[in-house]
């Protein structure tokens, strides 16, 4: 399969090194803003081609696949018009940046019968896939609460950067907030229904949901203003009769306990890959499932559309539901986070 790509920051080429690494797959072009930039890029990469026109790269006949790696407001336009010129279709999230958006994206797609995967990427990892077996099987019982923690470093965001526009991100809900909306709702197969948000803007939200059917809650905090160094992110799901608990968003271990003749009894589950590879090989997998997809028309991606666009909305309804507690100015945590 020959690959085209927009977007080549830090992200973008950590993903196309990832998939170039995969046989039957060629990395036959690649586009940016910056010609200097995106030439020096295509060389680095050894990409053959490159190009500022996007239009002209998903246009080319010779282009079968091509992954968007770019900011996210510039991902339905983009999307529609790769579906629009019959490719497929390897699309950072979110999905869009509004339903009307993704509801475009979704129909350009249906009506020009290409595949597409949201590049959802814990939904990939296979000790998740371990998570929700246990979770359906209800050997711990029913689900209680459900959260997630993320002090995320600013290291690398200077102050002019897209991700503090909301107008380009979305948000911190929209643009980093949605994977795990995206994770929970299939791990509990039900939609988180927001219920409250709070948080400093533009680079913390806390957003509280309940769970109906299930009569649980959970909670997901996000805070961009650390130095990497005290990065630290945690989850987990409280059951009725013990814990599954994890450190990182994509975790090396899932550790259970549970009680056993009024004893606690503590397991851990492990995957084989430090963070790097691991990360690497769950965005080889994604791309995969859509490489299966391609093939196999009756082939149903993890990481589709669908619940792309449903935790879409699940964001933009916690976004609304925010209480602005305050703007603080990002050039002085921008400069903490140098300092560290």
């Amino acid at each position: 399969m020959r690959v085209a790509a927009i977007g080549y920051g830090a992200f973008g080429a950590f993903v196309l090194s990832a998939i170039q690494e995969l046989p039957n797959v060629q990395i036959v072009a690649v586009a940016g803003r910056n010609a200097e930039r995106v030439r020096a890029f295509a060389e680095r990469m050894r990409i053959p081609h490159w190009t500022t026109d996007w239009q002209t790269l998903i246009s080319d006949p010779k282009v079968d696949i091509v992954c968007v790696l770019t900011p996210p407001h510039t991902h339905a336009e983009i999307a529609i018009a790769v579906a629009q010129n019959g490719k497929h279709l390897f699309l950072e999230k979110p999905l869009a940046l509004s339903l009307r958006e993704a509801d475009e994206v979704i129909a350009a797609v249906e009506r020009n019968g290409t595949c597409a995967v949201v590049n959802h990427i814990m939904r990939y990892h296979p000790l998740y896939e371990w998570l929700k077996e246990l979770v359906d099987a209800g050997k711990l019982g029913s689900v209680r609460k459900v959260w997630f923690v993320n002090f995320a470093s600013s290291e690398g965001l200077p102050p002019d950067h897209w991700f503090w526009d909301e107008k380009q991100s979305g948000g911190v809900l929209v643009e980093h907030g949605v994977h795990f909306y995206h994770l929970f709702a299939w791990l509990l197969d039900e939609l988180p229904e927001p219920i409250a948000t709070f948080g400093h803007e533009p680079f913390e939200a806390w957003s509280i949901v309940c769970f109906r059917e299930r009569d649980a809650f959970g909670e997901f905090y996000h805070c961009f203003d650390k130095p990497a160094a005290l990065e630290r992110n945690f989850g987990g799901i409280a059951f009725e009769f013990g814990y599954a608990t994890f450190e990182g968003w994509l975790p090396l271990s899932i550790k259970i306990e549970r009680m056993r003749n009024e004893t606690i009894i503590a397991e851990e589950h492990r995957v084989p890959y430090d963070k790097t590879n691991l990360y690497r090989w769950l965005i080889q997998r994604a791309f995969r499932d859509l490489l299966k997809a391609i093939r196999d028309p009756s082939h149903k991606v993890a990481s589709d559309l669908i619940s792309a666009r449903d935790a879409l909305a699940v964001a933009l309804k916690a976004k609304k539901l925010q209480q602005k507690q305050s703007r603080h100015r990002m050039e002085p945590i921008a400069a903490l986070a140098s300092r560290n």
